[in-house]
Order: structure tokens, then C-alpha cells, then sequence
């Protein structure tokens, strides 16, 4: 019987499989760990297998030999999770399956890639980056740049591994195992845009800017987002990501999750993932403007339906979500409820998760989702929830 073969780490329920559509008889195997099996599909599963870490690829793809030794080689091959990505495109590779091949998913995986591509377009500018295992690139970079400069994992998710450097004492002895880039820093705050990209336009996008940044998410530092305003700057960031995601997927149809450096005169890029953003941004889209961004991923991946991305045209207009309603999140690494009523907050995690979580924000303690039609009011909130958590920490301390 024919299946699809799905790489599938988060504990929560980011994506709804058993509303996404399948060919009659079409069932999923997955591959999975021991925490995610439980938010697999209810129906349809041949089958699951659960290993220690869907990061080591060799395991992932030994585990893909065995099920296609026994099953057949897979109608095609599915990977919502950014960190599955390349393991999901090199099954592709080996067995001749349909979908995107490595050679495609490098450009938003390898960020130094990410960043010759990015440099192939005029409307956002690409800050100068080299391999840092290149003594002679990264000197120069250095002496015309100066410090500090930014290190950070190439294939790298979720910020980790981010260090800045403040002086050539700094500089880390070559890692043979992580491949790593020195790029010049910005201090400027940054967006996030997310959306999907049909080949030749935006059918739909929101631009949010962060509160705090992905890399200074840690113990004592909770992780924000708030969604712009209605305003020509919402309109010009949208023109420009549209004559960069010409350059990243001309004829290609994506879901994306961008983030660019916003100094409020001039965008820079950050990084791109053909993928759904992270953190709380799937479920506001479904919750908030009523769109599913992984069923249109899981669409895009599988060529099995378009019920989803139909959905997505009717809902929106003009590159926006009809529903003007904006969204913000909060989460923190630490277990803490808000202090007092918020006006915007409409969802709240339980303070004890049942389950370990896959990755550095499905872990946070504290999650929140926010909505209103009044952006002011998000922002007076999320700052009450940020002074809270401070408050917060210095009696945990």
C-alpha cells in the first residue's frame, strides 16, 4: 500500500495531520521520537518509529532504508520542522522521490549560501559574512569591518550556538564537526515576516518585529513578538521581500519564515527558511487569520490537495489576511503566569507541560498568545507581561 514518509519532532500540535489531505489509501509512517509520537496522526498511521534524535541524520537515514527495505519506496517525503529539512531532501536524493533535493533546501538551511543568494537582489541589503574555518577571510572581515562580529552555526536553528565576538581573543579554534560563519554585526531590532510565496507573488504575509531577539532567548530572557500596524512602512517591507523571494524561489512556490534588521531607514537580511516560523507563529495564524500555514507546507510537500491554500486566497487580499486583527506572543524559559488581566491574551500554557518538548521554544514554560484590533493595546500588554516576568525572575533569584 502506498504511503508518505514523515519526519516528525515537535510534542505539540503544530501541525494537524488528520486534516491534512492524503490520495484515498495513501497512509503516513513516521519517523519520529519517543516525546512526538503522541501528536502523530490518529488515523491513517501505518506506522512509527521513534528515534533517540531526529538531529542525528545518519540514524534518520538508516531508519528510512529499513522502512523502504520493508515497504516500498514512499510516494513522498515530508518535513515540517525546519531541522528536518536536509534529512528529508537527502531521502529524496537517494530513492528519486518527488520534492525538493539538497541542492534547493541548502539555500535556507547553509546561511552562507542563504547569503549569495540574498546578494543576488538590490532591495534588502546582505551584511558581509565568511566561513570561520578561513584565517584569511575572517581577517579581513575583520580589519575592514572591525568588532564586534557575530559567529554562528551555518546550518544552525533556533539561534543556538550564537556567540558575539568583541575581539580577536575571541575567535574560536575551528570546529571540524559544526561548520561555522563570522558575519558583521547589526544592532538594529528585527522582523520577521512570514507567509506564502506562490512562485510569482505574496498571496499572504504579516510583518512582525521581535521584542528581544531569538539569540538572547535564555534563562533570564523571555522572547517576544508584536505585529505591525497597518502603514506604508508595513507596504514597502512587503515590496522588498517580494523582489527577494524572486531571487530565493522564482517559479517555486514556498512557505516562508524571513527575518531582516530594521534600522527604520534601511532592511538587512538575517535569514530565510522555506519552512513555518517557530515559536507561537502557527498557531496565530490559525487562530488569528484563520489560515494554516503548515497544511499549505504540508500541500506544497505532498501535491496531494489544494484545500488549504484555496483557503488561504479566500482569506486574504492584497498579500494581507483579511482579518485585521493583529497578533503578538510571549514565551520565557521560565514557569510564570501574568500578574494581573490582560486584555489581548487569549491563550496560556498550562504551567506544568506534560511532555519534554522537541526544541529551545516548544520547551518554554511560559507560552501566551495575544489578539486585538488594537495594536497600542498588544504592546501595553506585552510590556506589562515583560516587566512581570523580571519581576518575576528577581524573586526566583
Amino acid at each position: 500500500m502506498s504511503y508518505v514518509l514523515c519526519l516528525h519532532r515537535w510534542v505539540g500540535r503544530q501541525a494537524h495531520y488528520d486534516d491534512y489531505e492524503l490520495p484515498v489509501g495513501t497512509l503516513i509512517r513516521a519517523i519520529c521520537t519517543a516525546e512526538s509520537q503522541g501528536s502523530l496522526p490518529g488515523a491513517r498511521l501505518a506506522s512509527s518509529s521513534p528515534l533517540a534524535s531526529l538531529d542525528d541524520a545518519d540514524a534518520v537515514m538508516a531508519e528510512a532504508e529499513r522502512l523502504i527495505s520493508l515497504h516500498g519506496v514512499p510516494e513522498r517525503v515530508v518535513a515540517l520542522n525546519e531541522g528536518d529539512l536536509l534529512s528529508a531532501a537527502s531521502i529524496r536524493d537517494r530513492w528519486g522521490i518527488p520534492g525538493d533535493p539538497v541542492a534547493w533546501t541548502e539555500r535556507f538551511r547553509d546561511k552562507l549560501s542563504m547569503l549569495q543568494v540574498a546578494c543576488q537582489q538590490t532591495a534588502i541589503g546582505v551584511l558581509p559574512a565568511v566561513p570561520a574555518d578561513d584565517p584569511a577571510a575572517v581577517w579581513q572581515l575583520a580589519a575592514e569591518y572591525g568588532y564586534p562580529l557575530v559567529l554562528k552555526p551555518r546550518f544552525g536553528t533556533a539561534s543556538r550556538g550564537v556567540k558575539i565576538l568583541y575581539g580577536p581573543e575571541d575567535l574560536p579554534q575551528p570546529d571540524a564537526h559544526e561548520p561555522m560563519m563570522l558575519q558583521v554585526f547589526c544592532p538594529a531590532p528585527i522582523l520577521h515576516i512570514d507567509g506564502w510565496w506562490d512562485g510569482e507573488r505574496i498571496v499572504v504575509q504579516t510583518a512582525s518585529r521581535y521584542v528581544n531577539s531569538c539569540a538572547d532567548f535564555g534563562p533570564d530572557s523571555p522572547l517576544g513578538s508584536i505585529e505591525l500596524q497597518d502603514s506604508e512602512h508595513e507596504r514597502r517591507i512587503a515590496a522588498c521581500v517580494t523582489e527577494l523571494l524572486q531571487a530565493f524561489a522564482g517559479q517555486r512556490a514556498i512557505v516562508f519564515h524571513l527575518e531582516l534588521f530594521d534600522d527604520g531607514e534601511q532592511l538587512r537580511f538575517l535569514e530565510i527558511g522555506a519552512r513555518v516560523g517557530g515559536a507561537e507563529i502557527p498557531f496565530l495564524w490559525r487562530e488569528v487569520r484563520d489560515i494554516d500555514l503548515l497544511g499549505i507546507a504540508w500541500e506544497l510537500q505532498t501535491d496531494a490537495s489544494s484545500r488549504h491554500r484555496d483557503h488561504a486566497r479566500s482569506r486574504s487580499r492584497e498579500g494581507r489576511p483579511l482579518h485585521g486583527e493583529r497578533g503578538a506572543w510571549v514565551i520565557d524559559r521560565r514557569a510564570s503566569s501574568p500578574g494581573h488581566a490582560l486584555r489581548t491574551l487569549y491563550w496560556s500554557q498550562s504551567q506544568e507541560p506534560e511532555r519534554q518538548a522537541s526544541g529551545v521554544y516548544e520547551g518554554a514554560k511560559t507560552r501566551l498568545r495575544l489578539r486585538s484590533f488594537d495594536r497600542s493595546a498588544l504592546v501595553q500588554d506585552v510590556e506589562a507581561i515583560f516587566q512581570h516576568l523580571s519581576q518575576s525572575w528577581r524573586v526566583q533569584s
